[in-house]
């Protein structure tokens, strides 16, 4: 019950406070302005790099309506061996997508691919369909690249989706 009534000590204000508090007073409006300017900056960079990768199709889900898509990857394990997850899903409501398939390109004189296309079968509106490729990095100094994941359909010259897997490095080489 004594805790309830204790009286704590409150520091002084010191020197250094006084003097901050008189300068954020004096110039409050300048440092607003400030923010505010560095904010619009900010979403207009971001607004930017979202075009961007809009354009180069670089977003996991499609924004096509024709073949409404979207891509999830995971990398399992520690090296040299990994497991490449990639999973497809069609967003569409009612539509099936027929003849899509997956191209993986990555450098090969880092990593060797189980398998570098990858048909998929006949996309039902929200089902999610999941691939494994196993990966083997074979670089000896523990360096890293990145996969790229490009999602097809028959009939079209352009990727419907992209996703680049930043590759982990692998512990067995950092190890060694």
């Amino acid at each position: 019950s004594s805790g309830i009534n204790a009286e704590y000590g409150v520091p002084r204000k010191t020197k250094t406070f006084v003097e901050q508090t008189m300068r954020e007073r004096e110039s409050g409006v300048r440092m607003h302005r400030q923010f505010q300017h560095d904010l619009y900056k900010l979403r207009l960079t971001t607004a930017q790099h979202f075009v961007q990768a809009l354009q180069k199709k670089m977003t996991p889900v499609s924004v096509s309506s024709s073949a409404p898509l979207k891509i999830a990857a995971n990398v399992q394990g520690i090296g040299p061996m990994f497991r490449l997850t990639i999973e497809v899903m069609n967003t569409s409501s009612s539509v099936p997508i027929m003849g899509a398939y997956i191209m993986l390109v990555t450098n090969e004189t880092l990593y060797v691919l189980e398998k570098c296309y990858i048909a998929l079968p006949l996309l039902v509106p929200g089902l999610s369909y999941t691939v494994n490729v196993m990966v083997r990095c074979t670089s000896e100094q523990g360096v890293t690249d990145s996969i790229n994941v490009f999602v097809y359909v028959k009939g079209r010259s352009a990727a419907a989706l992209t996703a680049q897997i930043d590759m982990p490095a692998s512990e067995a080489m950092i190890v060694g």
